[in-house]
């Protein structure tokens, strides 16, 4: 039986089971036969999947955001080899000659010395008038030389290309130097590193940087939402985190990311036949990929919200592609956030679609002959700003309709998520719970 589950967390997520799961794991294990798989359907940050891959069952992790893929790839050994932790040491070991900004970063090594300045002298207005004034794509100043290129060529590669971090997303989500140096290591990935690494070493040090990125960023949570304003109160906590979260030498915590990851799976089977993939659930090319393999179980803990995970994740997903996004506008200005304009967006989170959608995922434990396990998170007030698309006892009839041999239990988890709201839209009391449903193939 499952005891405490081992897992790694990369990054913060918004609706994380780790308060539950080592339930999950336990039902799993239930239900699971040796050889066969569990299907975890919407991986997010891998910590389902991990568990219960380190509890010696076979995953098939799946997410419909490309960095989600990346993790479980790696936190799963996808495609280790014997050698791929030395190999990933031994590029670590090589990070000295990355210190030097390439000629292209230039533009910006005198913005980098004011910045340390005033990051030294814990000068928050000379800081606030710093990033104010920086031209960045997102803003309205008049833009530099490279943010007028990034504009007209937006869905191109920024590999070996004018920096996309520093020029999107410094002075805001990331420090300056920050946001170069994160540029720094995603070009090294693609270019002196690639050509060396195989699939799973790519997969850790893509991993580590998306890691990297969540523990500096400054913004509510540790999420990207939106990053948070720089005020005149010098004493607010917010104020005081940014001088936290701007003094993190992003090629160290990058580094101690990587040996942070080794360490959690380095004693890990590498003849692994657990993998991940990168689909939306609903495409006819999933129900193809998955359609002659042996599943037991379907974990699924898909969003119940109009709250699309894209708009909290789009930074790491730009991260993967790394190609200039152009960005969302409303109504004539680019937002807080600084959003991509093409983000991914789930059918779970559309009243239109979401009903379609969770019937799919019945038809596939149907069609599967497979026992089911379904995350729910209940509300019950209705007024939280976040109305649930489908109704607990929509998916009670669609298990009688779809599943009607299987019987069902259910677990009931007292505690509350976070809400990430405005202060002005956070109900008190929301009274919103978490429900485990299991519908266990007779």
């Amino acid at each position: 039986m499952a005891g405490h589950s081992k897992y790694y967390r990369p990054i913060q997520y918004l609706g994380s089971k780790i308060r539950i799961v080592d339930t999950i794991v336990k039902e799993c294990q239930k239900l699971y036969t040796p050889e066969n798989y569990v299907l975890d359907l919407f991986s997010g940050s891998s910590i389902v999947a991990q568990s219960l891959y380190n509890n010696g069952m076979n995953v098939i992790a799946n997410d419909a955001m490309s960095f989600s893929s990346d993790i479980a790839a790696c936190m799963l050994n996808q495609d280790r080899k014997k050698c791929s932790i030395s190999n990933v040491e031994a590029f670590v070991s090589g990070m000295v000659s990355l210190h030097t900004l390439p000629q292209n970063f230039m533009e910006f090594s005198s913005l980098i010395d004011k910045e340390r300045q005033l990051l030294d002298k814990k000068d928050l207005l000379g800081l606030k008038v710093l990033y104010d004034n920086l031209s960045q794509v997102g803003s309205d100043r008049q833009a530099s030389l490279q943010v007028d290129y990034i504009r007209k060529h937006a869905g191109c590669s920024a590999i070996n290309n004018y920096p996309l971090f520093a020029n999107y997303y410094a002075g805001t989500y990331f420090g300056i130097r920050q946001a170069l140096e994160i540029d720094v290591l995603r070009n090294a990935i693609e270019t002196e590193w690639n050509q060396k690494c195989d699939l799973w070493e790519r997969k850790v040090l893509l991993t580590a940087l998306y890691n990297t990125c969540s523990i500096i960023v400054h913004s509510v949570g540790k999420h990207f939402a939106q990053p948070i304003q720089i005020n005149g109160q010098e004493n607010k906590i917010t104020n005081t985190r940014l001088f936290e979260n701007r003094n993190y030498n992003v090629f160290d915590v990058f580094k101690t990311c990587i040996m942070n990851i080794i360490s959690s799976i380095a004693k890990n089977d590498i003849n692994s036949t657990s993998y991940s993939l990168c689909m939306d659930i609903c495409s006819p090319t999933f129900r193809k990929l998955i359609a002659d393999k042996n599943v037991d179980v379907i974990y699924a803990d898909p969003p119940y919200t109009a709250q699309q995970y894209s708009r909290f994740y789009h930074i790491p997903e730009v991260l993967h592609s790394y190609k200039y996004p152009k960005l969302q506008m409303f109504r004539g200005k680019y937002t807080q956030g600084i959003y991509p304009e093409e983000k991914y967006k789930s059918p779970f989170c559309s009243k239109i679609k979401a009903k379609g959608a969770f019937e799919f995922i019945f038809d596939m434990a149907q069609k599967h002959d497979c026992s089911l396990i379904v995350s729910y998170s209940e509300s019950k007030k209705q007024k939280t700003g976040n109305e649930r698309m489908v109704t607990l006892e929509y998916l009670l009839q669609l298990a009688h309709k779809k599943l009607p041999h299987h019987s069902l239990s259910k677990i009931n988890f007292d505690f509350d998520y976070r809400q990430l709201n405005r202060s002005d839209k956070i109900v008190e009391n929301k009274d919103d719970k978490e429900i485990l449903l299991i519908f266990k193939k007779q």
